[in-house]
């Protein structure tokens, strides 16, 4: 169903936002401060564009903020976005959610139960990106990563060597009672093509597969995928960022040792008082005498989250040429989604795309209760929730008509993940994860709502 959406910053999160919603069919009101910033967007995007702030009562009153479904403030400024909350609850806006960067005003907000600043969302990127790095580090050999039905199902995706067990398998051959520990491919990125994976493909080496499986099976498939993997021991952390601290306080209680190397100073000697358990270093990521002291020709993994992306490409690019054995590398900018690989960077974790993904969610309402976007491939993963008399619930998958470029992975039944094979059926309440490519999602929703007819 249409919603009518205000988008408060035109920033990437705000110009991305736009861009999906209004695809999706929704209303889209942009506002923008900076005159440039928003002839920019006017001249890229298919949506209503204003230029003014957002915290200005008159700016919200044009933008019909009274009859609008959400209100989204993503700008630069947590305080502002905080205060664009509260103006549009004034004016009657249905629902608010804001960017928050800061950790101690999340804090605030938080602690007043959000009802008191009128925000029924919080979204941290920065947060986000440490969490889905602390996963990646969990998964040895992994690429992406993503959790579903609150954990119990886990998305992977692995760089298949040569000499991995998988590489030469048909898929046909990889049955479920070979393997206690079960999963399923629902997807394989061979050269920049995207393959939904049938029974007669054959893995091969050099393959990226993307796999789901419930969570005990985890273990027990990285040693099946890359045999000579192990967690880490040792990471190093360049940038004192909040996704550097985050990340930094999370795997003290999981990694041995773990150092953080930061460029300024005074931010250096902060956390250095904060984090009793990491070990942290005042140097440039730049200086290869500096990551020698920081141990990097040992480290299981070199993660760079500083504020700068060319700084995170660079530093990785060393470390890894230094000896470390992993690296992954924040980074705001989408176009490195095409040279990472050839630098030989590990990982790559976009905070602002995932900061998107968790709002698309909450725009498209209950029936998707997570998304999870795969930039490499050009697809989606989908948490759906199938509606009472929807289509996927009246015949068993194969009877189904499916998008071709999507399949049906996991179903989370009770207490009990169910990997999906041709006579499973989808109950209605139950979340479904689905694997698609971006231009089926349409399609895909259609199936999982009460008046859609096959």
């Amino acid at each position: 169903m249409s919603k009518r959406l205000i988008v408060c910053g035109a920033g990437v999160i705000g110009s991305n936002l736009a861009k999906y919603l209004s695809e999706e069919g929704h209303e889209v009101t942009l506002i923008e401060q900076k005159q440039s910033v928003a002839d920019r967007a006017a001249e890229k995007l298919d949506v209503r564009v204003m230029t003014g702030s957002a915290f200005e009562h008159d700016t919200l009153e044009n933008a019909g903020v009274s009859d609008a479904d959400m209100v989204i403030a993503v700008t630069n400024s947590d305080v502002v976005n905080m205060a664009i909350c509260s103006l549009a609850a004034a004016y009657g806006a249905r629902k608010r959610i804001a960017r928050i960067r800061d950790m101690s005003l999340t804090g605030i907000v938080e602690g007043s139960e959000r009802s008191h600043f009128h925000i029924d969302e919080i979204i941290n990127p920065d947060e986000v990106a440490a969490q889905t790095i602390v996963k990646i580090m969990q998964a040895p050999g992994s690429r992406e990563v993503a959790d579903f039905a609150g954990g119990r199902i886990l998305l992977r995706s692995f760089d298949v060597p040569a000499d991995s067990p998988l590489a030469g398998e048909r898929l046909g051959n990889l049955r479920e009672s070979d393997f206690p520990w079960p999963f399923i491919m629902v997807a394989i990125n061979r050269a920049g093509q995207v393959i939904i994976p049938r029974g007669d493909d054959v893995i091969e080496g050099g393959d990226r597969i993307y796999v789901l499986l419930p969570h005990p099976s985890l273990a027990e498939f990285l040693t099946f995928v890359h045999p000579t993997v192990r967690l880490p021991r040792k990471v190093v952390i360049y940038g004192a960022t909040s996704t550097g601290t985050s990340l930094a306080r999370s795997l003290a209680t999981r990694v041995k040792e773990v150092v953080i190397l930061e460029e300024n100073r005074p931010r250096a000697e902060k956390v250095a008082g904060e984090l009793n358990d990491v070990r942290v270093i005042h140097g440039l990521a730049s200086d290869a005498d500096i990551l020698r002291e920081c141990g990097v020709e040992a480290a299981d993994a070199y993660i760079a989250v500083s504020t700068s992306d060319h700084h995170n490409l660079i530093s990785a690019v060393l470390a890894k040429q230094m000896g470390a054995k992993t690296t992954v590398i924040t980074t705001h900018q989408p176009d490195y989604t095409s040279i990472v690989g050839g630098l030989g960077i590990d990982a790559f974790i976009n905070p602002r795309l995932l900061a998107t993904d968790q709002i698309l969610r909450l725009v498209r309402g209950d029936r998707i209760s997570h998304v999870a976007s795969l930039p490499e491939c050009k697809s989606e993963v989908l948490e759906l929730i199938a509606e009472p008399d929807s289509p996927v619930t009246r015949k068993p998958i194969r009877d189904l008509k499916f998008p071709k470029n999507s399949i049906v992975g996991a179903i989370h039944r009770g207490n009990e993940v169910i990997l999906a094979v041709g006579d499973t059926q989808v109950r209605e309440g139950e979340p479904v994860v689905v694997f698609s490519q971006e231009d089926a999602v349409p399609q895909l929703e259609r199936l999982f709502m009460r008046r859609s007819f096959l």
